[in-house]
């Protein structure tokens, strides 16, 4: 694996956006959905022992701490990053409907970074609309957000970007991106739905890859690590449509004393979780209440246990 980057500047944008950040031992650490993470993208996250992710868990107070080891060496896991190395041509697609999806796209559509300016004036109404699409609970990036977002990313530059996709002037996607050691994480995505027939949604990918992969000349662009907690077939859409690739690595998690002992005693129950969690309302239905996500947690600590313990194989 890389070297620890030297001036860690994601980590520094993540504390500026709110977010519960340490370094332990020279490595940065964030809070993500409750448990403590490396703030960096595999390529260039250094090299962690357990005994570092236990002292990031005391020092925390979270749960567990999660990070991965053996990324792009690890021939087949159960733990791998959805991912697209560069250059990008849509002429590599060999299913003939895919590509002349993705054309319609590049013919109704244009693709371009966002100004911080575009960002918080038109990105809102784009967010709105999207989550209306789902009728409950989907997140909205609003206007209050976008602006604490964009002034955290002025204080360290370069880390966090917009790109929009447009139809004549109106914009109708845009994705959020963080940048770390020359690679992209396409962090949130949202759509105007009455667009999305005209193939906006590939539009706007086709533009992402050919501005990150072809201009940019970056190592990848990621959709992250495989789903756990989220139903979604986004991924498998990448990986069918765009030619995105599964990356594997090997999976570890230290857990808290008390945390650990209860997922060993849940861990048995593990197929009566899965079933039950999967029959409940997903996250964007308005029917969605406080045990369904308590147990969707659950479901997620347990899945994760599942492909740590495949790991260690």
């Amino acid at each position: 694996m890389s070297e620890p980057l030297r001036k860690n500047e994601y980590a520094r944008l993540l504390k500026e956006q709110g977010n519960y950040v340490i370094t332990v031992e020279g490595v940065d650490w964030y809070s993500y959905s409750g448990f403590m993470i490396p703030a960096y993208l595999p390529h260039c996250c250094p090299s962690i022992s357990p005994q570092i992710s236990e002292k990031v868990v005391r020092i925390s107070g979270r749960p567990f701490a999660r990070w991965d080891s053996e990324f792009g060496k690890a021939e087949i896991s159960e733990w791998w990053y959805v991912l697209k190395r560069g250059p990008w041509a849509v002429e590599d697609i060999k299913d003939k409907k895919k590509r002349w999806m993705i054309k319609q796209g590049r013919k109704y559509f244009s693709v371009r970074p966002l100004t911080f300016d575009e960002v918080v004036a038109e990105c809102p109404k784009v967010a709105q609309l999207a989550a209306a699409r789902y009728k409950g609970k989907a997140q909205v990036e609003t206007r209050q957000m976008l602006e604490e977002r964009i002034s955290a990313a002025k204080k360290v530059p370069g880390v966090l970007e917009y790109i929009g996709c447009f139809r004549g002037n109106t914009l109708v996607s845009f994705s959020e991106n963080y940048i770390q050691s020359n690679a992209v994480w396409l962090a949130n995505i949202r759509h105007h739905p009455a667009f999305l027939k005209k193939y906006s949604s590939y539009g706007l990918l086709d533009g992402i890859l050919d501005y990150y992969l072809n201009q940019k000349k970056m190592h990848y662009v990621s959709d992250g690590t495989r789903s756990i907690h989220h139903r979604t077939h986004f991924q498998e859409h990448l990986i069918k449509v765009f030619g995105f690739t599964k990356e594997y690595a090997l999976l570890n998690i230290v857990y808290s004393k008390k945390f650990g002992i209860a997922v060993k005693l849940a861990y048995p129950f593990k197929s009566i979780v899965w079933a039950v969690s999967n029959k409940l309302p997903p996250a964007a239905s308005l029917l969605r209440s406080k045990t369904a996500e308590v147990l969707d947690n659950i479901s997620a600590v347990l899945r994760h246990e599942r492909i740590r313990k495949s790991c260690k194989k």
